[in-house]
């Protein structure tokens, strides 16, 4: 059971991960909601001080968590381009901290907009099935996408940081300087961060690209992005509404 500990993908058998919403799915998802739920009761009643702290010791973590996963790929050889952090929830770990020591409006509307639901996305659909549960890769995936979580529910929850569609020129701006700049570095790498140049297997735009190519796949997938933007402004105005609490703490000294 533990033999399996410290192996890459490749050297396992291909049954031997975890089901999508099996046992073992479920059971990451469930504690990571109880998690969030009793973190965010005990992080409402403490102070704008001690939350700073938590925000900092959380984002910390997370940091740690991606450099550990660095340490081991290139310990075991494995490590390539595919592994930086071109990826959605890669640059959320650094939103995230940047958040957590300057609080800037910039960075809570990106981390709470499109860092918190692209990183319950993966959780949902994680592409680390292969790795059984005794396992560091598929221990640290779940680790780090659940704090990717955690840590802007605990913003919203307390009232920390309220976003605002009106900000959402703050989203597009971060896309349109982002997502270029991966694109770019898709092309001379060969790889496919951001699914810039194909859609994953499983996909629902999969369809698309492989009827009408590569421009009407990446048109849907815009829209379609767009549109998700849209939905989410709208619930976390639900979920402010809900809280009660309109409170704002930005450009704050630490």
């Amino acid at each position: 059971m533990f033999g399996d500990f410290f192996r890459y993908w490749d050297e396992l058998p291909q049954d031997g991960g975890f089901r999508l919403f099996g046992w073992i799915h479920i059971c990451w998802l469930v504690g990571i909601i109880f998690v969030c739920i009793v973190t965010g009761y005990y992080y409402r009643k403490a102070d704008a001080t001690v939350q700073d702290r938590i925000l900092k010791i959380l984002t910390g973590i997370c940091l740690c968590l991606e450099l550990g996963k660095d340490l081991y790929l290139i310990w075991i050889g494995e490590m390539g381009i595919s592994y930086l952090p071109f990826e959605m929830c890669g640059l959320a770990i650094f939103v995230e901290l940047g958040f957590a020591f300057f609080h800037r409006e910039f960075l809570g509307e990106v981390m709470c907009v499109i860092s918190m639901p692209g990183a319950m996305a993966a959780l949902l659909f994680p592409d680390w099935t292969r790795y059984p549960l005794f396992n560091y890769m598929h221990i640290n995936s779940f680790l780090i996408h659940g704090l990717l979580v955690l840590i802007p529910v605990l913003v919203l929850t307390s009232g920390r940081y309220k976003p605002s569609i009106k900000r959402i020129w703050q989203i597009f701006l971060f896309l349109f300087t982002v997502v270029p700049s991966v694109y770019v570095i898709n092309r001379i790498w060969g790889c496919n961060f951001m699914f810039l140049c194909y859609p994953s297997n499983g996909s629902p735009f999969l369809s698309v690209y492989l009827r009408h190519g590569y421009v009407p796949y990446l048109i849907t997938y815009a829209v379609t992005v767009i549109l998700c933007i849209l939905v989410i402004y709208g619930i976390l105005d639900k979920i402010a509404s809900f809280c009660g609490k309109n409170v704002v703490y930005i450009n704050r000294k630490n």
